[in-house]
C-alpha cells in the first residue's frame, strides 16, 4: 500500500534526530543500515529510483507505515514527515554556452574539448538537487557587515549524492557568501559558503551567526555556558575576541548555520 509519505534511509535518519531533539518516544535507527534493517524486518513497502550511489545504481524510497504516521500525528510531530516531502520537484538547471578558452589547452586533451557536447548531453542529471543561494547575503570573515532586509534567492545545483556523504538533507543547507580576510586561508573573501541550518552551538567550528546587527563568519569555541571565544583563522591580522551573553539580550546573539563546504576562486 502506497504511504502519501516517503523518505530515503538518509532521510528517515535525520528524522530519528528530530524525534530526538523533540523528545519524543518513538524511536528510528539512527544510520542507514539501521533503517534498512527495519524496512526489510517490517516488510515496509518501497520504489527504487536512480542514484549515484547505492546498490546497483539505485536507491530505496520507502513508504512509510501507518503505524509511525499515525504515532506522529498524534502526538502532534507531523510536521516533521513533511519536511523534503512537499519541496517542489527539481528541474534540470539549464544548459550553458560553454566560454571559449583562451589558452592553447594540452594536445591529448583536444578530443575532449571537441566533444564535449555529446558528452555532457549523455550525462544522467535526475539526481541533481538544488540549494538555496542567498546571492545578496554577504556573512562577515572581517570586522562585521550588516545584514540585509531583502534577501534574494536563486540556487546551486549539486549531486544529491553529495548530501549522503555531508549527512544533511539539501532542504536544510542554504548558501552565503563572503565578505573580508579574515577566514583566509580556511574561506576566500568573495567566495560561496554552504551551512547545514543550526541554532545552536554543537562544538568547536566556523559558524554563521548575528552579533546585534552584524552577520559574522568565525570559529566559535564555547568556554562556559555563557562565554564563547570568537577566533579568525587569519591570525596575524585578527585577534581572538571574547563574547560574554550576560552582556548581551537574548535576541542580540543567534546562531543560524554550521559551515559544511565553500567554493572561491583561489590566487
Amino acid at each position: 500500500m502506497s504511504s502519501k509519505y516517503k523518505k530515503s534511509a538518509a532521510e528517515l535518519v535525520e528524522l530519528a534526530k528530530d524525534l530526538n531533539e523533540q523528545g519524543s518516544e518513538l524511536r528510528l535507527p539512527k544510520t542507514p543500515a539501521g533503517i534498512q534493517y527495519r524496512a526489510d524486518k517490517e516488510k515496509w513497502d518501497y520504489d527504487e529510483v536512480p542514484t549515484q550511489g547505492g546498490k546497483n545504481g539505485l536507491k530505496k524510497i520507502y513508504n512509510l507505515p501507518s503505524y509511525l504516521i499515525d504515532e506522529l500525528e498524534k502526538k502532534g510531530l507531523s510536521h516533521l514527515l513533511k519536511m523534503g516531502n512537499d519541496a517542489p520537484a527539481v528541474v534540470a538547471p539549464k544548459a550553458v554556452q560553454p566560454i571559449q578558452p583562451t589558452q592553447p589547452v594540452p594536445d591529448f586533451m583536444r578530443q575532449m574539448v571537441s566533444e564535449y557536447d555529446e558528452w555532457a548531453k549523455s550525462q544522467d542529471i535526475s539526481a541533481i538537487v538544488p540549494v538555496r543561494y542567498h546571492t545578496n547575503v554577504f556573512g562577515s570573515a572581517g570586522n562585521g557587515y550588516a545584514m540585509l532586509d531583502n534577501v534574494n534567492t536563486e540556487s546551486m545545483w549539486f549531486r544529491a549524492s553529495f548530501f549522503d556523504v555531508l549527512g544533511v538533507p539539501p532542504s536544510r543547507c542554504f548558501c552565503t557568501r563572503v565578505k573580508g580576510d579574515s577566514m583566509h586561508p580556511t574561506i576566500i573573501d568573495r567566495g560561496t559558503v554552504m551551512w547545514a541550518m543550526q541554532s545552536v552551538y554543537t562544538s568547536e567550528g566556523i559558524y554563521l551567526f548575528r552579533q546585534v546587527n552584524e552577520l559574522r563568519i568565525k570559529r566559535l569555541q564555547r568556554v562556559n555556558s555563557h562565554t564563547y571565544r570568537i577566533i579568525s583563522d587569519n591570525k596575524a591580522f585578527y585577534p581572538v575576541e571574547t563574547l560574554d551573553l550576560r552582556e548581551m539580550e537574548s535576541h542580540e546573539f543567534e546562531i543560524y548555520g554550521r559551515y559544511l563546504w565553500d567554493c572561491a576562486i583561489r590566487p
